[in-house]
């Protein structure tokens, strides 16, 4: 009984030091994960709409959130 006692507050102890603290902002976090897409030319011209979308609303959010300039 002890020595499970002790394996018990042992896995305890370690799933403690396994946890993060809190982000701080997490729009920060992400602008330290991400850059500007910027496609080629010739990219562009064989992107459909939603597609040319979402990158222009990534990288709007990149203008937005991280001071990302054209």
């Amino acid at each position: 009984m002890g020595s499970a006692l002790k394996v018990l507050t042992l896995c305890m102890a370690l799933a403690a030091c396994t946890t993060t603290p809190p982000v701080n902002d997490p729009r920060q976090v992400w602008c330290d994960h991400s850059q500007p897409r910027r496609p080629s030319a010739v990219v562009v011209a064989a992107m459909t709409r939603p597609e040319l979308d979402e990158v222009n609303a990534y990288n709007g959010k990149g203008a937005r959130w991280c001071g990302w300039r054209p």
